[in-house]
């Protein structure tokens, strides 16, 4: 039986210093029928180089270079040249689990869905940090995963679109592309419009993602506190189309009107904080048992030396 193609979309900026891992992790994927589209944004670094070695290397990989325009436009041009039966992305600092392509596809065919969904890993620094929203394989209907995300509706999990995998059929017969008006949230409003078109969603316990949020990234830039509500309120019609659409809005309007007050986030940067600290304080105890060890020992060799020359002298007297 022939395994379908999946499409995994990367857009590229300036990502030299960590593409090669990315990159590396796509290569290394357990389920082999993959392209990797690269959009190069009209980075001034060496991700292009990078990209055509892997090219060279590999015939799986495909570098497709665009003067910079922004992320949105660099996915929409990953999407109009996927030729795949499946698509899903991935940022250019961040890395797949190598069997993250074979688990998507293996719910999706085996629970004939629309999209899956899976957890993904936290990093920070040397700390990966588990998370989740629905910690279970389950197979759900499209209205009972709308409630499950009315409850945590700008939780990462539900917003971003590298911890899942669509059906390109879907996403080219309805014309689905990211706004570029949308800095912020543009991810969110591509599920919202792709879950008007969807029956049944795949749930993944397993963290198939490695997440690395940088200092200075896109998704750290500051928006001022108005354009940020001016933007909620026009993702606000989005989101509650959808529900509209199912026929559940009226018995979750307070929760979805609540997410003008909601803030995108993903709890690992309250867990990162914790686990710092407890290393620190862990760090600090093992120097001051080290120090007290060392301490010890120093007197315990300076009584030592002290019964030695105790015994000498009375020795030399005798």
């Amino acid at each position: 039986m022939n395994k379908p193609l999946v499409s995994i979309i990367i857009p590229i900026y300036n990502a030299q210093d960590y593409l090669e891992r990315c990159l590396a992790s796509c290569r290394n994927q357990s389920f082999h029928s993959i392209e990797v589209l690269m959009i190069n944004d009209g980075s001034t670094d060496r991700s292009e180089e990078i990209c055509r070695q892997f090219t060279e290397d590999d015939n799986r990989f495909k570098l497709i270079n665009q003067k910079n325009d922004g992320v949105s436009r660099a996915r929409n041009t990953g999407i109009k040249n996927a030729q795949g039966t499946y698509l899903t992305f991935a940022d250019s600092d961040d890395w797949l689990d190598k069997d993250a392509v074979k688990e998507y596809v293996e719910r999706i065919e085996n629970d004939h869905t629309d999209l899956a969904i899976a957890g993904f890993n936290r990093v920070i620094n040397t700390i990966q940090i588990p998370m989740e929203d629905i910690g279970e394989n389950l197979i759900m209907t499209r209205k009972y995963f709308a409630g499950c995300m009315a409850d945590s509706p700008a939780d990462f999990y539900y917003g971003v679109v590298w911890n899942k995998m669509y059906c390109t059929e879907i996403i080219k017969t309805h014309h689905l592309f990211f706004s570029p008006r949308f800095k912020w949230c543009e991810d969110f409003l591509f599920n919202l419009e792709y879950l008007q078109y969807t029956e049944k969603i795949s749930t993944i316990k397993e963290h198939l993602y490695y997440y690395v949020k940088r200092i200075g990234s896109v998704c750290e830039s500051q928006l001022t506190y108005t354009r940020t509500i001016s933007l909620k309120y026009e993702l606000l019609c989005y989101y509650r189309n959808l529900y509209k659409s199912i026929n559940i809005y009226n018995d979750n309007k307070l929760k979805i009107n609540g997410f003008l007050f909601a803030y995108a986030h993903d709890s690992g940067e309250t867990e990162y904080r914790k686990l710092h600290a407890e290393q620190i304080s862990a760090a600090r105890s093992a120097r001051r048992t080290a120090k007290q060890k060392a301490a010890g020992n120093k007197k315990q060799k300076a009584l030592k030396t002290k019964k030695e020359h105790t015994y000498d002298t009375r020795t030399n007297t005798k």
